[in-house]
């Protein structure tokens, strides 16, 4: 296989619609960040001596508080996030994807949202993408989905890291008494400072004096303020996840075809 700009934003699903992605939801088929393809990727790359892998952008955390912002009253932000749920562990109830295809008022929500917001359809489309995929340490991916002050975004979660580390304390899970201790965290700390060059993740946090701190999708947002919650924030976090990817999937070819050169 040979790396290309193309085939890092490729989404890996074959198919790119919002209808396509909510089918993905509603499947059984397994993490798109480790599929077969993605797996030569990683090969090429020099990233497969990692056995986990994360989405470092989620669609279906900016579309939920997306779809809360434009309805509120019809689509209310559950603790976890939800809209959801698009994994449904409750049998009685259908998961939102799957109400999507039985009824017309929530396909067409859906739509008027995208028409209005029309980086949602480009995240939807770049969300599994091998530019938005990344090596992580083992329980990282859990923890970033779970917390509610991260709210699954990669730069709070960073922030989430270093307040951790900071203060000594062990990572506790929201509403259950699950936690990831101390030292734990200190390797994760660890992870992303020898890796941010490597892995090619400078947009999202920087290094100083040792601290990790992540970079914002938007203005004003922080472990106290994790979504969006209004208009301009929504555009910008959009605008912002959708740069980012673009930006590293460059960042990753340059790299990648470097690498190649000096091979030679």
């Amino acid at each position: 296989m040979e790396i290309s700009k193309e085939l890092l934003i490729k989404d890996l699903k074959e198919f790119n619609s919002i209808d396509k992605l909510f089918l993905f939801f509603t499947s059984a088929q397994g993490d798109a960040e480790y599929c077969e393809e993605a797996k030569q990727c990683y090969k090429e790359l020099k990233w497969n001596q990692s056995p986990f892998y994360d989405v470092i952008n989620s669609f279906w955390i900016t579309f939920s508080y997306a779809m809360h912002l434009k309805y509120p009253e019809e689509y209310p932000i559950a603790e976890a996030g939800n809209v959801k749920i698009y994994k449904n562990h409750y049998k009685k109830y259908d998961s939102f994807p799957e109400k999507y295809f039985k009824n017309p008022k929530a396909r067409n929500r859906v739509t008027a949202l995208c028409n209005e917001y029309t980086d949602m359809k480009e995240l939807a489309e770049l969300c599994h993408t091998v530019a938005n995929f990344m090596p992580c340490p083992q329980g990282f991916n859990s923890a970033k989905g779970l917390l509610s002050d991260v709210r699954d975004y990669f730069p709070l979660m960073i922030d989430k890291i270093q307040e951790c580390v900071d203060e000594g304390l062990n990572l506790k899970y929201s509403n259950t008494s699950e936690e990831v201790d101390n030292e734990t965290i200190k390797e994760w700390h660890s992870f992303f400072i020898e890796n941010q060059e490597k892995y090619c993740l400078s947009m999202y946090y920087k290094i100083e004096d040792k601290k990790i701190v992540g970079n914002p999708f938007f203005k004003g947002q922080n472990l106290s303020h994790p979504y969006p919650t209004n208009n301009d924030e929504l555009k910008m976090c959009l605008e912002t996840i959708k740069k980012n990817i673009n930006n590293r999937a460059d960042l990753l070819f340059d790299k990648y075809s470097k690498g190649l050169k000096s091979n030679k």
